[in-house]
């Protein structure tokens, strides 16, 4: 099975993040289709804002309210060193795009 939800490091904690539910949303803010967002940041040819915009909707898509992920993203990406932004970025697209496979639920032995 596999989700669109990931889970990874944010400034101080890991959170949950799911661009899937938000792409219709962030196509509208950025006015690009997912595909050239995905191109652009895949290839470095990204603006800032592609990054601010991709994480805080992948917040938002994965339950964050969307006043505490502007929190968050003014925190720890907004001012930030760009590279764990773009890398955070880009594991959020291939996710939407290609999903991950869910972790398997752990099976005791003692059952």
């Amino acid at each position: 099975m596999t989700t669109t939800r990931i889970h990874r490091f944010l400034g101080d904690d890991e959170y949950s993040f799911d661009l899937a539910p938000q792409v219709v949303q962030l196509e509208k803010r950025l006015d690009l289709g997912i595909g050239e967002i995905s191109q652009r940041v895949v290839s470095g040819r990204f603006h800032h804002r592609d990054l601010i915009e991709i994480i805080r909707f992948a917040l938002i898509g994965a339950g964050t309210s969307p006043e505490a992920a502007k929190n968050m993203i003014e925190i720890f990406v907004d001012g930030a060193p760009l590279k764990p932004a773009h890398t955070l970025a880009v594991e959020i697209l291939s996710a939407a795009w290609d999903g991950e496979a869910e972790p398997e639920p752990e099976v005791n032995a003692d059952e």
